[in-house]
């Protein structure tokens, strides 16, 4: 029993402690330092040059590596969601519980960081009317071209020649701040929680293996707000949980193997450049689903080993940095980084690469922290009640 204990507040523990880094992953991703457009479709080993390598780090770091934060994101999401006694999951009043508590934690920022993204634009217009002269037409411009309310959901499209198993075109939406579109898919897969909880009771591991397929395939419905990596990983969390499985003992089972595995397919990731090639683009799935295996296993080492310790006020911050650095705050990181760090050289790009991030993931903790001491209740409307006292 006591053994037991200890794994259930490992588990905790590694939860609590992920949120920092996979926020700061999730900053990497939307920054790919300069120049945006490379040549690099695959690596280049014949001529393996400076700039080879900075390709090299900046695809590892924002193309592959990173990219396992969100569906880590999905898992912990879906677990948590169930978590608690199995049998108060039929009671309408325990589903009345948890709606309520996302309508507060997702609902509502989730709409509100996306209206300050789009003040945030129409300052910008009404700035350069002012400054240079610009018309002011082009706020209406702005709403027409990004479809008015779609702005909301999915007014930003990417990646339309990816094509599934079947030669599909699969590409990805967002709403206009784009990084809210894991919250955005978040808000749908909760909404049919229930029927995620059925096929996971009833269903059972066929349920699970059937998403697996689908995720790796992409074999899945084009619906924005519906994504295969929201329901599978969810659904994977869910399952764990409704189960009664402790996910720190379950990804035990298979470090070994996640480590092993996981190392030949990031190389093999990296050298067809995430999901930006066709190959990548089918070898891009099998990657994550062990990388997110890897990374949980490598937190909980580090954190049942003592090296990392857990600091609620980092947990707490990270969805404020998830929200934030999309908005002009990692441009502005990328402007300074630019004016301080002017040579392009190798070594000074990729100096530069790193630290734009940090920067941006530095503004953003002391924008949280002046906010928590100065307007903790505007704060803790915009992060969903995430704050720690």
């Amino acid at each position: 029993m006591e053994r037991k204990c200890d794994y259930t507040l490992l588990q905790y523990q590694t939860i609590e402690w992920l949120r920092f880094p996979l926020a700061v992953a999730v900053v990497f991703i939307h920054s790919f330092g300069y120049p945006a457009i490379y040549t690099l479709p695959t690596l280049s080993m014949q001529e393996f040059s400076g700039m080879d390598i900075y390709n090299i780090i900046r695809i590892c770091f924002s193309h592959v590596v990173t990219h396992v934060a969100v569906p880590t994101f999905f898992l912990i999401s879906g677990f948590l969601f169930f978590n608690g006694k199995a049998d108060n999951l039929d009671t309408w009043a325990w589903w009345k519980m948890k709606y309520k508590r996302r309508f507060r934690t997702l609902v509502i920022p989730y709409f509100l960081w996306n209206l300050i993204a789009i003040l945030s634009v129409l300052l910008v217009i009404i700035g350069t009317f002012f400054l240079s002269g610009k018309p002011l037409s082009r706020i209406f411009d702005y709403f027409v071209e990004n479809h008015w309310l779609h702005l909301f959901w999915d007014s930003e499209i990417w990646g339309e020649d990816r094509l599934n198993w079947l030669g599909l075109a699969v590409p990805s939406t967002a709403p206009v701040n784009v990084p809210l579109w894991f919250l955005r898919d978040l808000l749908v897969t909760v909404v049919i929680a229930p029927v995620i909880y059925w096929l996971v009771k009833y269903l059972k591991y066929y349920y699970v293996f059937i998403l697996a397929f689908c995720y790796v395939s992409k074999i899945w419905f084009d619906i924005p707000g519906l994504s295969i990596t929201a329901i599978f990983f969810f659904s994977l969390g869910a399952f764990y949980s409704i189960r009664g499985i402790n996910l720190v003992m379950e990804f035990k089972k298979i470090k070994l193997i996640s480590f092993v595995g996981g190392v030949p397919l990031l190389l093999i990731t990296i050298y067809f450049d995430g999901n930006n090639t066709a190959i990548g683009f089918l070898l891009y799935p099998f990657f994550i689903i062990m990388g997110v295996c890897a990374t949980f296993n490598l937190a909980v080492c580090l954190v049942e080993s003592g090296k990392v310790k857990v600091y609620p006020v980092l947990s707490k911050s990270a969805f404020f940095i998830y929200a934030t650095h999309a908005l002009l705050v990692l441009f502005v990181s990328q402007l300074i980084c630019s004016k301080i760090l002017y040579w392009n050289n190798p070594v000074i790009l990729t100096l530069r690469y790193f630290l734009t991030p940090v920067l941006a993931v530095g503004i953003c903790l002391t924008l949280y922290f002046v906010m928590k001491k100065r307007v903790p209740k505007l704060l803790g409307v915009l992060t969903g009640g995430r704050l720690v006292k």
